[in-house]
């Protein structure tokens, strides 16, 4: 049975979703604000649903902090539909964001597909020069350890796992963000310039295609700007 914590303040949407996810055999864990959660997170998690507007402390500081600890699995909920309100929580780490309203059905979905790509990642991926564990979202050069958050790391398996091919912008969206995320490329962007920035010597294995999206390659040690 997987276990999720559920960061809510209101009790109607935390029944809907506990009612529903009980009947998958799915154990929620609930939280009415963003201090509980923290308290909650102590315990060992499989993912993590979190509203932004709560009292005390908000969603997009207890996604900061979980951050801070683990790598754990991150979907927020939130009746903010923005994308600048959607980027900041996948800047901030997050794996996906839906909007208020939305079908338990659909929720369930994201939350599986989540975990189970979560946990059947193999331990270490070695590329070039650079090393990724995938039991804990970190990557290694030159013996230097550096931790990513759950979205660029993501990003980074999904760029070596299609090595040498060029990814559009809507491909790499549709794929990490989801078919239905509404904003626009932007967040691939920045993803990319943040991943970049993490990989430090490495960085040139992202290569920008012009107009076109960005290829992973270890052969050329130039990217193509």
């Amino acid at each position: 049975m997987y276990k999720i914590l559920l960061v809510e303040d209101e009790e109607l949407i935390r029944n809907f979703i506990k009612e529903y996810f009980s009947k998958k055999e799915i154990e929620i864990i609930e939280a009415s604000d963003g201090l509980e959660a923290i308290e909650l997170f102590r315990e060992d998690f499989d993912l993590v649903l979190l509203d932004i507007m709560m009292p005390h402390l908000n969603g997009y500081e207890v996604c900061r902090k979980i951050r801070n600890i683990k790598q754990t699995p991150i979907i927020f909920i939130s009746a903010l539909f923005e994308d600048e309100d959607q980027l900041k929580a996948y800047e901030l780490g997050a794996d996906d964001y839906i909007t208020k309203p939305f079908k338990p059905s659909l929720l369930y979905a994201k939350c599986m597909a989540l975990i189970k790509r979560d946990k059947k990642l193999l331990p270490t991926i070695k590329v070039g020069d650079l090393v990724l564990h995938t039991d804990t979202h970190e990557i290694e050069i030159d013996f230097e350890k550096k931790s990513l958050s759950s979205k660029e790391f993501s990003l980074l398996m999904y760029f070596v796992e299609n090595k040498d091919i060029l990814l559009t912008r809507d491909q790499i969206l549709n794929k990490i963000w989801g078919y239905d995320y509404y904003g626009d490329a932007r967040a691939v962007d920045t993803y990319v310039k943040m991943l970049r920035k993490n990989l430090k010597g490495c960085s040139n294995y992202i290569h920008t295609v012009i107009k076109s999206g960005y290829r992973f390659s270890i052969e050329d040690s130039q990217n193509e700007e």
